[in-house]
């Protein structure tokens, strides 16, 4: 019989799996049907035109390159949601956190690139170019997050590092 925190940390572990399943194959999905692609971009008053092979490869690259960096960030908590499970302070708990805030911090960073990007290409017809680079209160939220579980990895390493010391006293 398992314990709840291997369950907990089995549960924990079937979302972050889960999240990054998503977060790999939504936007793809919505690259591939003309109808999610017009809803995606409507907020960005672009006038969609046909929607052409290369015009979709990088929509999907543009969309799926931050979504692979939040699942790399995503994927190092894996090894370490047993110990918060059993509410220890492991060394790979900081280090996870650590990976979690770079990639969070990445995507944050990439955000109005990506968006520059893909606008673009998405207006590359002769006369209608248009770039717009801006920052977003979303992308400035996720630079704050991912700088702030950076700050904490270490943290919690440090932490991990004074327990451990501390034991060998008792």
């Amino acid at each position: 019989m398992s314990s709840p925190a291997h369950s907990a940390a089995r549960r924990a572990g079937i979302a972050v799996l889960a999240a990054i399943l998503f977060a790999v194959v939504a936007p793809v999905v919505i690259w591939f049907d003309d109808r999610l692609i017009a809803l995606a971009l409507l907020g960005d008053g672009v006038v969609l035109g046909p929607v052409s092979p290369a015009l979709r490869a990088v929509g999907i690259a543009t969309t799926l390159l931050p979504s692979l960096c939040l699942g790399w960030g995503l994927f190092a908590l894996m090894p370490a949601l047993r110990p918060i499970g059993r509410g220890e302070v492991a060394p790979r708990v900081g280090i996870a956190l650590h990976r979690l805030g770079l990639s969070v911090l990445i995507v944050g960073l990439y955000e109005p690139l990506g968006r520059a990007v893909l606008l673009a290409a998405l207006t590359l017809a002769p006369g209608r170019l248009a770039i717009e680079i801006g920052m977003s209160t979303n992308a400035v939220l996720l630079v704050a997050l991912g700088a702030t579980l950076m700050a904490l990895g270490p943290v919690l390493r440090g932490a991990a590092a004074a327990l451990e010391e501390n034991q060998g006293f008792v």
